[in-house]
């Protein structure tokens, strides 16, 4: 039998909040463990933060009838994702990709410290401080600040996860993962909901492909003895007396 090495327990009490700049990033990052916590009995809600579209166009032409189209299609992309797995509670951001340097960070936090309060989750996942996406990186520290151990709202439980091909594409730093979770019951409901991204797959050696997923779940797999895991770092986890 296969050892889950995650201390991550999803059961009917999991408030899981997922933070992610666009859409289709909680899919490559989480989607099997957002299907497992699902199946689980866990309560879960997705905040996206962008729209994820704008970067492939030049700045400040977004009139354009092919951006509207790409924009609708990745907004209903996101959808199908969504009920595919079974996600009900979504907030669809509209910043635009790539762009977050150029707001105030804080305007950022408010917005997240909002969900933290109304939602009141136990558990939160987003991004990690080593992707090439700014606004990957910019959520990591928005979130960091939202999550001051300040109030009674603010998660136990707080994990980055890893985007393939923003993680791994950088110079310097890279993701340390210390929490693996066994996808290997859900990975056929990852896949499902990966491909409700039209547009979005591209063939391998591409990272962002159907084979790109699978050989990054089997690496994070052989780093933790398991066949198809998805990687996270644990940033911080209180455990109360």
């Amino acid at each position: 039998m296969p050892i889950n090495l995650t201390p991550m327990k999803f059961d009917t009490s999991t408030r899981l909040l997922i933070v992610a700049a666009h859409p289709d990033d909680e899919i490559l990052a989480c989607g099997g463990t957002l299907s497992l916590a699902i199946e689980k009995g866990a309560t879960v809600r997705v905040l996206f933060l962008g729209e994820g579209i704008s970067a492939r166009f030049p700045i400040n032409e977004y009139d354009s009838e092919e951006f509207r189209v790409q924009t609708e299609l990745r907004l209903e992309g996101a959808k199908k994702a969504m009920k595919s797995l079974g996600v009900k509670d979504v907030t669809y951001g509209i910043r635009l990709c790539c762009q977050f340097d150029k707001l105030p960070i804080l305007s950022i936090v408010k917005e997240i410290e909002s969900h933290i309060e109304s939602f009141k989750p136990n558990m939160l996942f987003t991004h990690d401080c080593s992707e090439v996406n700014i606004d990957h990186r910019i959520l990591y520290e928005a979130v960091e600040i939202a999550c001051r151990p300040t109030r009674p709202t603010t998660p136990r439980e707080i994990y980055s996860f890893e985007v393939v091909c923003s993680g791994n594409w950088t110079f310097d730093t890279s993701f340390k993962p210390n929490v693996f979770v066994d996808i290997e019951s859900q990975w056929e409901k990852k896949l499902a909901a990966w491909k409700c991204y039209q547009g979005e797959d591209r063939p391998f050696p591409f990272p962002r492909s159907v084979e790109g997923l699978k050989t990054l779940a089997q690496f994070r797999g052989m780093a933790s003895g398991i066949k198809k895991a998805e990687a996270f770092r644990l940033l911080r986890k209180v455990m109360l007396g």
